[in-house]
């Protein structure tokens, strides 16, 4: 696709289009009090008049997660006695995400994969959710210090699932299509093409923050060289697992994971209308009662049992079936756990089979 040149005081522009086209929600990073300087919350938020003007690109990944954009956290999928059968229909109107990142973008070919994919079973939900979304997505311009995307394989830029890409260079944005719709924005736009200068700082640009990422994370590079093998027959034994001891089960692991997917269904009786409905909403399987069956049986009781699970499943049986790792290296994860727990500190720890300092 061409890459087309977007000067700084002519992003209100492409704002404004994409209002047209759609809801928008993007990544905004928030005013702080001065006391808290050091503290940078990026934060998915309906797009509000006030700030279109002095909006910026964020560089980092917002913390938190589009899942919900796809897979809501509680939504109604049946309600019965009905003997009518009732199609999905399409939103009418389209949401626009705009400041996603890489690792949010594989994040989508992943649940896309489970959701839309997989030969076995599509879900009309997802199905009309997905194809109601507008993916705008930018380039990361620094890392965070959980960052971990180039040890799974990524990068801290989108090449591919986007409508539109937005990186930044010196004198404005360079923008690249990725599909039809984002062809249609880029020619309302009336865009010059991008010249070679900016290309190549843009490139330089991608280079460095992915050095970066590779210094960060260069002692945890042998872990992750066969997380399929190393997570299978780790699983097996005690040995390397002690930094996930201070796991408490809360769940917030798996509720800002871009793709983890766990849910469960509930029926509420309407009296008003002697109809029962269906509810799925999300669970974890943190939870002591995810795995627990009928009688009473739970086997995965212990809390390491279910520790060990949720890394037995994003690297070896979610691989298994769909040949990718169930896990992007956002860092969310790491972010927000309670008991200070590291993924990377973890997989580097089963590896040698004790605690790495």
């Amino acid at each position: 696709m061409d890459i087309y040149f977007l000067p700084k005081d002519e992003l209100t522009e492409l704002i404004e289009i994409l209002r047209e086209t759609g809801k928008v929600f993007w990544t905004r990073e928030r005013d702080l009090p001065s006391n808290l300087e050091n503290i940078r919350t990026i934060r998915i938020e309906e797009l509000d008049e006030e700030y279109i003007m002095d909006y910026r690109v964020p560089g980092l990944r917002a913390y938190d997660i589009f899942k919900s954009f796809l897979l809501p956290l509680n939504f109604k999928v049946a309600e019965y006695p009905d003997k009518k059968w009732i199609d999905v229909e399409l939103n009418a109107k389209k949401t626009v995400l705009l400041g996603l990142k890489s690792c949010d973008l594989v994040a989508f070919s992943m649940l896309d994969a489970v959701f839309l994919e997989d030969p076995e079973f599509m879900d009309p939900f997802y199905k009309k959710n997905r194809e109601s979304i507008v993916i705008v997505s930018s380039d990361c311009s620094r890392i965070g210090d959980s960052c971990f995307c180039n040890l799974l394989g990524n990068t801290p830029y989108a090449t591919s699932g986007f409508d539109l890409n937005i990186s930044e260079v010196s004198d404005g944005y360079l923008l690249e299509s990725g599909s039809p719709l984002g062809e249609e924005i880029l020619e309302e736009l009336s865009l010059p093409g991008a010249r070679k200068k900016g290309i190549e700082e843009r490139d330089k640009r991608r280079e460095k923050v992915l050095k970066d990422l590779e210094k960060q994370n260069s002692k945890f590079l042998k872990a992750f060289s066969d997380l399929s093998k190393l997570v299978s027959e780790g699983y097996y034994r005690d040995e390397g697992w002690e930094p996930g001891s201070t796991c408490v089960s809360c769940g917030a692991c798996t509720n800002v994971c871009p793709v983890c997917y766990c849910f469960t269904l509930f029926d509420r009786f309407d009296k008003k209308g002697e109809k029962s409905k269906r509810f799925m909403v999300w669970d974890s399987c943190q939870y002591k009662g995810f795995s627990q069956m009928a009688g009473g049986m739970n086997p995965r009781f212990p809390m390491m049992e279910r520790f060990k699970n949720r890394y037995y499943h994003k690297f070896f049986r979610f691989y298994e079936r769909y040949g990718k790792y169930k896990c992007t290296g956002c860092g969310r994860c790491i972010d927000n756990c309670l008991g200070d727990i590291d993924m990377r500190e973890v997989l580097a720890s089963v590896k040698i089979g004790k605690v790495v300092k």
